[in-house]
């Protein structure tokens, strides 16, 4: 038994039926999917599950290009589909091997492109053009499914294939998700019941890489809340490499993940001051000129009220806390739950980008 027999037979059932659909076909297929979206696992989910006598799928993992050269990345094609041979040129022979594996096979060829991001940035021009080439030479019986963080680039002999089959690959299913939680905590021998897996599917959306890095938050201890997830090693890694991509708004809508209160965590704070009262403002601008100290309730006051008789009115440190409250609802992603603007009971408040 290998790993892949273990996912659930429906397993990313309306992802896997579109690219089996568009193969089945004769057509190219595209799989967009940022950072962490689990394309690899579908990718290997199909060529390990799902075989059959009128498709066969071939993994190719391009991780595994020793150059982003044409004749390294054909000859990667080739060792994937079985040969080992030598050739001068590895175009001519890599078509020679599909044609070959067609017979054996009695089969049409899907070749499964997994992290195609690399060769498709740094490959030649005329890299494109020998696979399109190549596959109108095998045309209806080899088809290409690449996968990408971003689509590929446009009005190129390649791209011109995807056009009709273009997959964003977001958010597990509810379903696998919570099989997704149930496997993770099995193998970590947790009894973790529903409500656990409620919330962290809540969390993430379901997003693959952040419900298992949330998983492991919660499994050493962090709270279920955003914050407190944010801040753990396991989390904080992910979402910092998540957002190294820069993903655009658009992207992140297409993938599910728009407004996701645990990126915004994640994200450099970036304030609207545009909502904020004038008193609110001058409380901001305190707070950030002195980030990670505690900052005195007399020296807030002076700053935000800073008329000579304030003490003599007797301003009340409840005057304070209150402009704090609002402050942290219109600058905070959880107000109850503060990520900048941290209570130090007895002294002040500290400020934390």
């Amino acid at each position: 038994m290998t790993v892949w027999d273990t996912y659930p037979s429906d397993y990313r059932a309306a992802e896997v039926r579109a690219i089996v659909t568009a193969a089945q076909a004769g057509e190219c297929a595209a799989l967009v999917g940022l950072s962490g979206s689990g394309k690899s696992n579908l990718l290997g989910l199909i060529a390990n599950r799902i075989q059959s006598d009128a498709c066969r799928f071939v993994l190719v993992d391009c991780n595994r290009v020793g150059e982003p050269s044409s004749d390294a990345f054909f000859r990667l094609i080739r060792r994937s589909l079985g040969s080992s041979e030598t050739a001068v040129d590895e175009l001519a022979l890599l078509d020679t091997v599909i044609g070959r594996r067609k017979l054996e096979w009695g089969a049409a060829i899907c070749l499964l492109l997994d992290r195609f991001d690399d060769i498709a940035a740094q490959a030649p021009p005329a890299l494109f053009n020998n696979l399109r080439a190549l596959r109108d030479a095998h045309k209806y019986t080899l088809t290409y499914v690449a996968a990408t963080r971003r689509p590929l680039r446009e009005h190129t002999e390649l791209a011109e294939l995807f056009y009709a089959h273009t997959l964003w690959l977001g958010a597990l299913s509810e379903s696998d998700a919570r099989w997704n939680v149930a496997r993770y905590a099995e193998r970590k021998g947790l009894a973790w019941d529903r409500a656990v897996a409620d919330r962290l599917i809540a969390l993430t959306r379901g997003y693959p890489s952040f419900l298992r890095a949330d998983g492991e938050a919660h499994a050493d201890g962090a709270p279920l809340n955003v914050n407190g997830l944010a801040a753990h090693p396991a989390v904080k890694a992910r979402l910092e490499e998540f957002m190294s991509d820069r993903p655009t708004e658009d992207e992140l809508r297409r993938s599910g993940l728009d407004n996701l209160a645990l990126l915004q965590a994640a994200r450099p704070a970036v304030f609207d001051s545009s909502r904020l009262t004038a008193k609110e403002h001058l409380l901001l601008i305190y707070l950030q000129a002195h980030p990670d100290t505690v900052c005195e309730k007399d020296d807030m006051i002076r700053a935000v009220w800073p008329e000579d008789q304030i003490f003599e009115r007797g301003l009340r440190d409840d005057s304070l806390a209150q402009l704090v409250r609002r402050l942290r609802e219109k600058i905070e992603v959880d107000p109850s739950a503060p990520n900048h603007i941290h209570t130090v009971p007895g002294r002040g408040y500290r400020f934390t980008v």
